[in-house]
């Protein structure tokens, strides 16, 4: 199992430490997910910051010696939006003198080939990473979330992204509704068959502000045990590929809007789960 520091030193191998700094590019989403409350995830998600402020902001709070920062487009779906755009958000942050690199966070209905050839033209200048949620592999699923995209476009954006030489974050949730170990294996498999540089592993986890935090709040939802979520994790990392850096497999979300299960972000507790999985 790799994972995800040992990924970024082979990325950045002049830098001791990388950082990571979100922003927040004002964009919006094609279509909001039953489960997605940007706060939950993501602390830039209300800012009146701009870009560059939220850039000097973030640099000066983890500025240190040998620290690589990666800027790390992480709010909303960072490339809906026309190219020029998404030419003129990118390449004043990926010119910073500090930022070593670019995390963008997406979705694979929005990397058209003509935005897959901008990344790659950034990710000449300097390293650049796209995260893609794929969340599941069942298209039936993605349509009862309101995902709106299938499976196969994930296989398609992610192939086309790595055939330009970008690395590749995968974004998986386990224990969406209905869905079973059947449904974790496939994902799993979708993301070796796509060559994904990494990966994130999510428990699906219920927030407020969301069309699930009604569902659940009403019995329509039954989320996954802890043992259960810890026994798919693990047969999701034996599948994809040890070269696949594992970067997450717990998610956080302030407690204010958290409402269930309470183990969702205890990193520590859940690794220990993992690890006590039989191979």
């Amino acid at each position: 199992m790799k994972l995800y520091k040992e990924f970024l030193k082979e990325f950045f191998p002049k830098c001791e430490f990388i950082r990571k700094v979100s922003l927040n590019a004002g964009l919006g989403c094609p279509s909001f997910c039953a489960y997605c409350n940007n706060s939950s995830f993501s602390p830039v998600a209300k800012t009146e910051l701009s870009l560059m402020e939220q850039l000097e902001a973030g640099i000066k709070n983890i500025r240190k010696k040998n620290t690589g920062i990666l800027a790390y487009f992480q709010s909303y779906t960072n490339t809906h939006a026309p190219v020029q755009k998404l030419r003129e958000i990118f390449t004043p942050v990926i010119s910073h003198s500090e930022v070593v690199g670019l995390a963008i966070g997406t979705r694979p209905d929005c990397l058209p080939t003509e935005v897959v050839n901008l990344i790659a033209e950034l990710n000449k200048i300097k390293p650049v990473i796209v995260e893609i949620g794929i969340q599941t592999a069942n298209d039936e699923t993605l349509k009862k979330i309101n995902r709106n995209h299938t499976a196969q476009c994930s296989r398609d954006a992610a192939m086309l992204c790595k055939n330009s030489g970008l690395a590749t974050t995968a974004h998986i949730i386990i224990g969406l509704p209905g869905e079973t170990m059947e449904d974790f294996t496939k994902v799993a498999e979708l993301v070796k068959e796509c060559g994904f540089s990494s990966i994130k592993i999510h428990p699906l986890h219920i927030v407020k502000g969301t069309r699930f935090a009604e569902e659940y709040q009403s019995g329509k939802i039954k989320l996954l045990s802890f043992e259960e979520y810890c026994e798919a994790a693990a047969e999701v990392i034996r599948i994809v590929s040890p070269d696949t850096a594992i970067e997450r497999i717990s998610a956080e979300s302030p407690k204010e809007i958290l409402v269930a299960p309470d183990w969702s972000g205890n990193r520590v507790r859940i690794w220990e789960g993992i690890n006590s999985i039989s191979p």
